[in-house]
């Protein structure tokens, strides 16, 4: 395929506008043209017909009034009578006086019967017109035109050839405003027409020339718009191949860290099963290393990687959303005191002091329990793992205006730098700080506890401020109907 054929398939939109826009141009400028010759026109018109009226005025005044017993009485003689009369060589010998040096070429006097009583061409004398409808506008006092071509003419006292030339009938009026008479003037506008014409070619280039240039630059715009639309276009298709392979490659990335995490459990669990047997089965004896420390270290350690491999597991879930929540209506101060009691030791352990509130009088909670269970397992443990000796973590669980429970722990750990909130927040973040690196992790706690609460319909903030603590709060929504919390027995 050529080029240029390429090019027109590439912008069919300006080829399309080019034509349209063409046509436009075109029509406006034939219209624009056609209204300004129709204008002209009229002026011309309007300019011999006050020139044809005053032509009338004077005929009216110095002929009409000298020869007016004469010029209506005429049609009681012959037309050769009429030429031949004293009277109409005077006419003639007057109007060829007073119009010999106006661009006045011909002019008849008729009478009210339409009788041609006088014509500088003798040979019209006696003609009838009264059927003719500029006599007839003009015998009720109407003024009338009409512009000719004449390739040859019959003036004064020669014949001119190749004229444009516009006839008047104009009535001609007496003192007292009564009509007398018609005279038809014929007036040479071939000067005025040539000058017309050329103002006209000058305004026709003038406007073709403004409408080109205008129509060029609008083919300039919409072609530049069109090759702008199609590389957003292509930009936006390849922005969208990308986020597909992206998408298919995190989908891969999750259902391999999904199998990669089940088939870890399987090994991970016969290890800490094999461990805890010889914790229980060995002896241990103060101040030595025993084969019963080495077990518990063991088991230790594949607590530490199974805990790992679960919140991998987890996010892929959250990731694929092949995580489903299994929702029922559960007690809250169950699940604070479970919470507790799980995450004592570790508290003992690092020499922080726990403890828990429970405002009187709360909603009953609706969700999955297991993961809500999680998330607040997951921000104790974060709390006591940040939060040195002697420090302390408290977990509140207390009620809103929207009959919602607000789970809130806080703790005086070292706390996290307000620029490093949105990092922890994100899945594999972690802030850099010495004290920070001592506990390792994949980062993902705080991610798939917020996914986990999203899930639920709520929301989770995080503040913090360093070396005075975090707070880490969440919202559980109220069921959305009463038929969900009618299976809950609240104990006696």
């Amino acid at each position: 395929m050529s080029q240029t054929a390429t090019a027109e398939q590439s912008h069919p939109l300006t080829r399309q506008f080019a034509l349209f826009a063409g046509f436009v141009v075109v029509a406006a400028g034939v219209l624009l043209m056609a209204l300004y010759k129709e204008i002209a026109a009229d002026d011309l018109n309007d300019m011999a017909e006050r020139s044809n009226s005053a032509v009338a005025r004077v005929f009216s005044n110095v002929v009409w009034d000298s020869h007016a017993g004469f010029l209506t009485t005429a049609h009681f003689l012959t037309a050769d009578a009429i030429r031949a009369h004293p009277e109409t060589l005077a006419i003639r010998k007057s109007v060829l006086t007073k119009m010999r040096n106006l661009s006045i070429l011909k002019i008849k006097i008729y009478d009210l019967n339409g009788l041609t009583v006088f014509s500088t061409d003798p040979q019209q004398i006696g003609e009838d017109k009264s059927g003719y409808e500029g006599f007839l506008a003009a015998r009720i006092g109407s003024a009338a035109s009409e512009l000719t071509y004449r390739e040859r003419f019959s003036a004064f006292e020669q014949v001119v050839e190749n004229r444009d030339v516009l006839s008047s009938y104009v009535p001609i009026t007496s003192a007292s405003g009564a009509i007398e008479g018609v005279l038809e003037v014929y007036y040479d506008v071939t000067d005025l027409l040539t000058a017309v014409r050329q103002r006209q070619y000058v305004l026709e280039a003038v406007v073709g020339g403004t409408f080109l240039l205008l129509y060029l630059l609008l083919i300039l715009t919409v072609w530049r718009s069109e090759k702008r639309s199609h590389r957003h276009h292509r930009q936006n298709l390849e922005l969208a191949r990308a986020a597909a392979r992206a998408e298919e490659a995190n989908r891969m990335k999750s259902e391999f860290l999904a199998t990669m995490s089940h088939e870890l459990r399987t090994p991970l669990n016969a290890i800490l099963g094999f461990s805890e047997i010889l914790k229980a089965q060995l002896p241990s004896v103060k101040g030595e290393a025993t084969t019963r420390d080495y077990a518990d270290s063991i088991w230790s350690s594949g607590r530490l990687l199974l805990n790992i491999v679960d919140d991998v597991l987890d996010m892929s879930k959250v990731e694929s959303g092949a995580l489903e929540l299994k929702t029922a209506v559960f007690d809250p101060h169950d699940l604070v005191r479970a919470c507790i009691k799980q995450v004592e030791n570790q508290a003992l352990a690092e020499g922080v002091s726990l403890d828990a509130e429970v405002a009187d009088g709360l909603p009953v909670a609706f969700g999955d329990e297991r993961r809500i269970k999680q998330v607040l397992l997951n921000l104790l443990s974060n709390g006591i793992k940040f939060t040195p000796a002697g420090g302390r973590v408290r977990l509140s669980v207390s009620g809103n205006d929207a009959d919602e429970l607000v789970f809130t722990t806080s703790d005086t750990g070292i706390g996290i730098e307000a620029a490093d909130i949105e990092k922890v927040l994100s899945p594999f973040g972690q802030v850099e700080s010495s004290y920070a690196r001592r506990f390792g992790g994949t980062g993902l706690g705080l991610t798939i506890a917020k996914s986990l609460v999203e899930m639920h319909g709520g929301g989770l903030s995080l503040e913090s401020q360093p070396g005075k603590g975090t707070t880490v709060s969440f919202n559980l929504p109220a069921p959305e109907r009463e038929a969900d919390i009618a299976p809950l027995a609240m104990p006696a």
